[in-house]
């Protein structure tokens, strides 16, 4: 199932739809129903992708994102990773943050791959390697040597703070942290007009009433 967002583009809509109030253990108000979600990409707004809807009926205008600003790229996010990183993964964002993670085999595997090659190794290695490395979000962290995000990374990675989701079981702290709504566009939606740390919660309630039924 596909809905376009503004940017012409299909969104994948995961299922059930995680946030939606459609298909999910999720409610919205009733005056809410008939207003479509505003679709947006926190690849815009930090070092990962993750296209959302949010449905509400904040004012719009003048928005801007809170500074300052969490790191918009993985280097920015993760500087240590620079050392390691070939030539040949071009990848500058991490795809949208999942509820598992890759297995110790996989990371072997490309060890294994690329550790016969001194240069650049031949275009279908590279090719396989990078596919993996988008669908797990793996990261360099040695020679040949490929790694999936920690929890506390992805935390960071999600506007939260460290040890945010610690009082949870490891695989559960996954499956949370994959289904939450990064705060950097969440915050982007709320915050229009007012001052650099955008409107009060008084100034947004009249707004917010007068669409009321």
């Amino acid at each position: 199932m596909g809905l376009t967002g503004e940017d012409n583009e299909t969104v994948r809509v995961p299922n059930p739809m995680i946030g939606f109030g459609i298909y999910s253990n999720w409610t919205i108000p009733k005056f809410l129903y008939d207003l479509p979600p505003e679709f947006v990409d926190s690849k815009y707004f930090c070092a990962a992708a993750r296209k959302r809807g949010y449905v509400h009926n904040l004012p719009i205008e003048n928005r801007f994102p809170l500074v300052p600003l969490p790191p918009q790229t993985i280097h920015e996010a993760f500087p240590l990773t620079r050392k390691w990183w070939p030539s040949w993964d071009i990848r500058t964002k991490l795809n949208c943050i999942v509820t598992c993670h890759s297995s110790a085999k996989l990371t072997e595997r490309i060890m294994k791959a690329l550790e016969g090659y001194d240069g650049i190794p031949p275009e279908r290695v590279p090719r396989g390697v990078i596919h993996e490395c988008r669908k797990w979000n793996l990261v360099w962290v040695g020679r040949n040597k490929v790694a999936p995000l920690e929890l506390d990374e992805i935390e960071m990675l999600l506007g939260f703070p460290k040890n945010h989701t610690r009082v949870i079981s490891r695989t559960d702290r996954y499956k949370s942290l994959g289904n939450a709504f990064q705060d950097p566009p969440r915050n982007f939606t709320l915050k229009s007009e007012g001052g650099p740390v955008g409107p009060t919660l008084e100034e947004i309630l009249p707004k917010i009433r007068h669409n009321l039924p």
